[in-house]
């Protein structure tokens, strides 16, 4: 549950809100119904259970959209009718509600629903007890909501940057291998549900170790950079390319077949050993390839595209090996072939 947490920040976000909403209405609740005031204390049992009602759906599902816009819905009329049956006091469960709803949905739902809840409250009066204390109020909460939006915009700005930064590797502009791990199930899983068909490139650039060793890990570091540019320039769009580890790296193709992994692999193979260069010399990729079959998991599929790997090693490097290349028949795609340059 904690890992879940850490890795989903809004199902954090809706987890705590729910939480810290039940503990902080819940007691006020038991005394509605000890003081005999039935109607506020199912108004605010309600209020609870819809509110953990929500949090249980975004962890059943992970619908975290869809939860925050119920909770936004259940805060805001929380706090009309909350003002409706309570009058003054109703009014200061207003700030945290709407502050929360900034924290729930995009600010631009937040917004609206912050208007409609002041709007309601002020035509319904009960609490205002002059004009000049619903304009006090109004504009109080409205600098409250104002605070909110810019939090919750800098929030998210800041929440973004963390995650790219996270996500990619900083020499090459690759995603790292948290990243593929979770492309790689979402891949397994659209293959399982619709029969899209998918494959991984593991490649590995040959005696690596060597110019580390006599040029130095600066000049070794460039070669890096300047391959990932190279496997960048020659893939589409919506392949995805990911450093994993030292200088093995990972290409997830989508569509593919076996005979477009083989197109793509021997030209990645051809380019990379005419272009890539280090003082001079050429560096040239092994790769691997290994397309999605029935049956697969994350695991055995990138251990067969890890075997391809080592058998274009052992068959003398600077070459591509296909996993069960005769396996498949069909005839590649056009849109699954490398464009020519």
């Amino acid at each position: 549950m904690w890992a879940r947490l850490t890795k989903d920040f809004q199902l954090a976000i809706v987890t705590l809100f729910g939480v810290l909403a039940a503990v902080g209405i819940s007691p006020f609740a038991a005394y509605r119904f000890f003081t005999g005031s039935l109607l506020i204390g199912i108004v605010d049992t309600a209020i609870v259970a819809a509110i953990l009602g929500a949090v249980v759906y975004a962890w059943r599902t992970g619908d975290t959209r869809r939860s925050g816009l119920i909770l936004m819905v259940v805060n805001t009329s929380g706090v009309v009718l909350a003002t409706a049956l309570l009058g003054y006091p109703g009014l200061f469960w207003s700030f945290p509600a709407l502050f929360a709803n900034y924290m729930l949905v995009d600010r631009l739902k937040a917004v609206a629903a912050s208007a409609m809840a002041l709007t309601a409250i002020v035509v319904i009066g009960n609490g205002l007890a002059s004009p000049l204390q619903a304009v006090l109020f109004v504009v109080t909460a409205s600098i409250a909501s104002l605070f909110a939006y810019i939090f919750a915009h800098r929030a998210e700005v800041q929440r973004r940057q963390l995650e790219a930064a996270a996500a990619i590797d900083a020499l090459t502009g690759a995603q790292n291998r948290r990243v593929l791990d979770d492309e790689l199930q979402i891949a397994v899983q659209r293959f399982a549900r619709d029969g899209a068909r998918a494959a991984v490139l593991m490649l590995d650039l040959d005696h690596f170790k060597a110019v580390n060793d006599r040029h130095g890990h600066a000049v070794g570091d460039q070669v890096l950079a300047d391959f990932a540019a190279i496997v960048r320039a020659s893939t589409r769009r919506v392949d995805r390319f990911f450093r994993y580890g030292g200088e093995e790296f990972v290409l997830l193709l989508s569509p593919a077949s076996s005979q477009s992994m083989r197109a793509i692999a021997d030209k990645l193979v051809a380019r990379v050993g005419s272009e890539l260069r280090c003082r001079g010399e050429a560096v040239t990729v092994s790769i691997g390839a290994a397309g999605l079959r029935a049956g697969d998991d994350a695991r055995s599929w990138m251990a067969r595209a890890d075997a391809s790997l080592y058998l274009a090693k052992r068959q003398g490097r600077n070459r591509a090996e296909v996993a069960d290349e005769h396996a498949d028949s069909e005839a590649p795609s056009p849109v699954d072939v490398l464009p020519q340059e």
